[in-house]
C-alpha cells in the first residue's frame, strides 16, 4: 500500500500508550557516559519517546544523530511488582530513530527510540505494563 492509499491516522506497528514516566538513560557510545533523565512522551512495545530538557550541547549533539545507541534503565521506567525487589539496574538499548528540538526557550528536546536487542525478560515487563495500563484506562472493556 502506498502512502497515497492509506487513508487513516496511524500507521505505527504497535499502539502507543500516551503517558509520562520518569527514565534514566545513557549514551552508549561512550562507556563513562554520565546517566540522564528524562520522562516519557509515549512508549509501545517497540519502543518510546523522550522529552528531554538539555542544557549541555554535547548531549543534544549525540541525541540529534539517528542511529546513536541509548541505554533505559527499564527499572525507572517501569515498576517492578510490589512483591519483587531489585536493586540492580536492567538496562535495555535503543536506536535512535529520530530527534527533534520542541522547544528552544525551554530546551526541549524529543528523541525517539526503538528497542534492541530485548531479553525475553525485559520484553515481558513492558508488554504487561502496557495491557496493565490500558485495562485501567478503559476497564469496560475487561
Amino acid at each position: 500500500m502506498t502512502p497515497e492509499q492509506f487513508n487513516g491516522s496511524e500507521r505505527r506497528g504497535y499502539v502507543r500508550l500516551e503517558k509520562s514516566l520518569p527514565v534514566r538513560f545513557k549514551i552508549l557510545k561512550n562507556p563513562m557516559s554520565e546517566t540522564y533523565t528524562a520522562t516519557t512522551k509515549n512508549i509501545s512495545q517497540c519502543g518510546l519517546c523522550l522529552e528531554i530538557q538539555f542544557g549541555k550541547e554535547a548531549l543534544l549533539e549525540a541525541l540529534s544523530t539517528a542511529d546513536h545507541k541509548i541505554g533505559i534503565d527499564i527499572n525507572t521506567l517501569i515498576p517492578q511488582p510490589n512483591n519483587a525487589v531489585s536493586e540492580m539496574s536492567l538496562w535495555v538499548s535503543g536506536r535512535v530513530d529520530w530527534a527533534r528540538e520542541m522547544d528552544r526557550v525551554h530546551r526541549t528536546l524529543q528523541v525517539g527510540l526503538e528497542f534492541e536487542d530485548l531479553t525475553e525478560e525485559a520484553r515481558q515487563r513492558i508488554r504487561d505494563y502496557l495491557v496493565d495500563q490500558f485495562l485501567q484506562q478503559y476497564p469496560q472493556h475487561h
